[in-house]
């Protein structure tokens, strides 16, 4: 087994820190030589996590306004190649499906520099949806060295796809989450989050209008938004007069708060997964997932932006005491392990 004397982990997103922040501490625990860099994709989010792992050692500042996806490539690229010409590693860390990842992954491959990539495996099979992570992770997958996939359904994604390199962890959120150990509880709050791409326009609008008459209509529970920054998810806000917008939450804030609503309406892939380890049912407003564990578990419902129509599967029945289908929180040392450390 090849022994890796540098490595250098990648993340440029609030959820790319979460996952990571796991493996990041227990390579600085274990004195296993390792550096990281932050891309800054997620800039305004960053500082809401930036404590659950060490300064990064080094930090592009790529972000700006009106940027296109292919805008943000060639910002990573440009920098990040100085970085591994610099620094040298002979492993990169990337994780999910984010521009980040994908870039960074393209810039080790044309380097010769080894890639793992956690939690390897999710899709839709289909690229338009969620775009354009489902992209970004198929082709990764087909360059890295280490597939660590954090389901049985991951796993099997990828030997379909003829990969060999494929190592099954659990996931890392499972790790991130187990760490708080916040007690559960069902008080009579809803908690919402709303932020892809492929619902921007009349998909969005739709949904915050049937949230907004579900809040009017059940006034006995509070419909809680952390509104993502994403000026296509602000602009619409004035259409919530009944649901409590605040800012959004440092992840310690948001873990605690999970622990205590009666369900979960969200677009979000992660949220799902911190649903398992909080016993939470959640509608998911999107037409497909890369996470279907949860589907199968009888936590998490397909609902796309009918939200009316599915409020009482979830509102009737709140309760969820399965077993979690993303692991049992020993992710991070599953993936050292599967290094040789």
């Amino acid at each position: 087994m090849k022994e890796y004397q540098n490595i250098l982990i990648c993340y440029g997103t609030r959820p790319e820190v979460i996952k990571l922040s796991p493996l990041i501490n227990i390579l600085k625990q274990k004195k296993i030589n390792c550096s990281t860099v932050f891309t800054g994709q997620h800039t305004d989010l960053f500082d809401d996590v930036k404590d659950l792992v060490p300064k990064p050692d080094y930090k592009l500042s790529i972000m700006k306004k009106n940027q296109s996806l292919n805008d943000i490539l060639f910002g990573i690229s440009k920098e990040f190649v100085k970085i591994l010409n610099n620094s040298n590693p002979d492993l990169i860390i990337v994780q999910g499906d984010t521009s980040t990842v994908l870039t960074c992954a393209l810039n080790a491959f044309y380097s010769n520099i080894d890639i793992g990539h956690v939690e390897a495996g999710l899709r839709t099979f289909n690229l338009s949806s969620p775009y354009p992570e489902e992209g970004n992770r198929q082709l990764v997958s087909r360059i890295a060295n280490y597939n660590w996939a954090p389901t049985k359904i991951a796993f099997n994604n990828l030997e379909k796809e003829g990969l060999e390199n494929i190592f099954l962890t659990g996931n890392t959120i499972v790790d991130a989450c187990k760490a708080f150990n916040y007690k559960i509880r069902y008080n009579n709050k809803i908690l919402i989050t709303l932020h892809r791409r492929e619902n921007f326009g009349e998909k969005i609008i739709k949904i915050f209008k049937e949230i907004n008459q579900l809040a009017k209509i059940h006034n006995d529970l509070d419909f809680i938004f952390p509104m993502h920054p994403n000026p296509n998810i602000q602009k619409h806000k004035e259409l919530l007069s009944n649901v409590t917008i605040i800012n959004p939450l440092k992840y310690p804030d948001l873990l605690n708060l999970l622990s205590e609503v009666k369900f979960v309406i969200s677009d979000s892939g992660g949220i799902q997964e911190e649903c398992a380890s909080f016993k939470k049912k959640i509608l998911v407003c999107r037409d497909n997932t890369e996470r279907p564990e949860g589907v199968h578990a009888g936590f998490a419902k397909i609902i796309g932006t009918n939200v009316i129509d599915n409020f009482d599967w979830a509102n009737e029945n709140y309760k969820w005491d399965g077993i979690n289908p993303y692991g049992n929180g020993n992710a991070a040392n599953q993936i050292i392990k599967s290094l040789g450390y």
